[in-house]
């Protein structure tokens, strides 16, 4: 097998005539670098192409990450109601474990 680069017409055709570079180093250790940001078509030459052997690839910028939101001053949970909810929902959590353990322990 080879991995051969060619542009859209080839890679449409499955035509390796005139490959823009043969990746190809062999042992199956063939590495492509998309470091640019644009198309890329690869194929197998020696008529595997046509059997599926080829592949397109659309490298794109990353997006910006998401903004922020903005912080709401009138939120229903202030640090002291957040608080209190961790102080309940942490030992209940406990005691509900406790009791499955129990339970799963006498069946």
């Amino acid at each position: 097998m080879n991995v051969l680069e060619v542009n859209k017409t080839d890679y449409e055709s499955c035509n390796s005539d005139h490959p823009l570079h043969n990746w190809t180093t062999g042992a199956g250790r063939d590495v492509v670098p998309l470091n640019v940001t644009r198309h890329y078509y690869f194929i197998s030459g020696k008529g595997f192409c046509y059997g599926g052997m080829k592949l397109a690839v659309r490298v794109e910028n990353l997006p910006p990450p998401p903004k922020a939101a903005p912080l709401n001053e009138k939120s229903d949970s202030s640090p002291s109601t957040v608080f209190y909810r961790g102080q309940l929902v942490l030992p209940a959590a406990f005691a509900i474990a406790a009791l499955w353990d129990a339970f799963v322990r006498i069946w």
